[in-house]
C-alpha cells in the first residue's frame, strides 16, 4: 500500500466514523484521521514482525565494512593494476593482494545487497500489515455504523410500540398487531448485541495480532476511533 493510498484511506474511515453533523466542526473533523495516523504508528513501532526485520536490518548495518580498520579499500582499488595488459604499468599490489582486494569488494557488494533486501522485505512486510489495519478499522467503522443505525431503528419501533400499546389499551387496536412489532423489535435488539460483540472481538483481534507489547494501547486507540 503506497503512501498515497494509505491517506486515501484515513479519509476514507474518517467518513465513516464520523457523523454527518461533526463535519461542520473543524475539531471534529481532524480527530479521527489523527487517531488513525496514531494506530497506524504504534502497529509500526510495536509489531513484532517488523521489529524483528528492524532487528536484522540494524544487525546487518552493524556489521564492519570489509577490511575496516586495517585497510583503505577505495584506495586499494584506485592503486591496483590489472596484470598481463599489453601497456600496463607495474603493479603496485601482488597478485595475492589483488585476489584479497576483490574478494573485500565481493564481500562489501554482498553486504549492501542483503542490506537492501532486508529493507525491502521490510517495507513489504510494512505495506501488508498496514493494509490489513486499514480493512480490518474499516470493518470495525462498519460494523459501528450499523450498531448505530440499528439503534435509531429500535427507537422507532419502540416508539411505535408504545403508541400501539395505547391504542390496544383504550381498544382501537386488537392486542394481536403487537406481535409482529414486537418480534421485529426483539430481533433489532439482539442484532444490535451482535454488531456490538462483533466490533469488540474485531478490535482485540487486530489489537493482539498487529500491537505487539502495546497491544493495549492498541486496543485503547481502537476504542476512541
Amino acid at each position: 500500500m503506497s503512501i498515497k493510498r494509505i491517506v486515501m484511506c484515513i479519509t476514507a474511515l474518517a467518513c465513516l466514523v464520523l457523523p454527518a453533523t461533526a463535519f461542520g466542526q473543524t475539531g471534529e473533523q481532524v480527530q479521527p484521521a489523527y487517531l488513525l495516523q496514531q494506530i497506524i504508528q504504534m502497529v509500526e513501532e510495536n509489531n513484532p514482525i517488523l521489529k524483528s526485520q528492524r532487528s536484522l536490518i540494524s544487525t546487518i548495518q552493524q556489521v564492519p565494512e570489509p577490511g575496516a580498520g586495517f585497510i583503505n579499500l577505495e584506495e586499494l582499488q584506485s592503486s591496483a593494476r590489472r596484470i598481463g595488459e599489453e601497456g600496463a604499468e607495474t603493479p603496485l599490489l601482488s597478485l595475492s593482494e589483488v585476489i584479497q582486494v576483490e574478494q573485500f569488494v565481493q564481500t562489501k557488494l554482498d553486504r549492501e545487497k542483503t542490506l537492501a533486501e532486508a529493507e525491502q522485505i521490510y517495507e513489504n512486510l510494512k505495506q501488508v500489515l498496514i493494509s490489513n489495519l486499514m480493512e480490518k478499522t474499516t470493518e470495525i467503522a462498519k460494523l459501528k455504523n450499523k450498531q448505530e443505525n440499528l439503534d435509531e431503528l429500535k427507537s422507532l419501533f419502540e416508539e411505535r410500540r408504545d403508541s400501539l400499546e395505547k391504542q390496544v389499551k383504550v381498544g382501537v387496536k386488537p392486542p394481536d398487531i403487537l406481535f409482529d412489532l414486537t418480534e421485529r423489535l426483539m430481533q433489532t435488539k439482539l442484532e444490535i448485541i451482535n454488531a456490538a460483540r462483533e466490533q469488540e472481538i474485531l478490535k482485540v483481534e487486530v489489537a493482539i495480532t498487529l500491537g505487539g507489547d502495546k497491544w493495549e494501547d492498541l486496543l485503547n486507540l481502537l476504542n476512541r476511533v
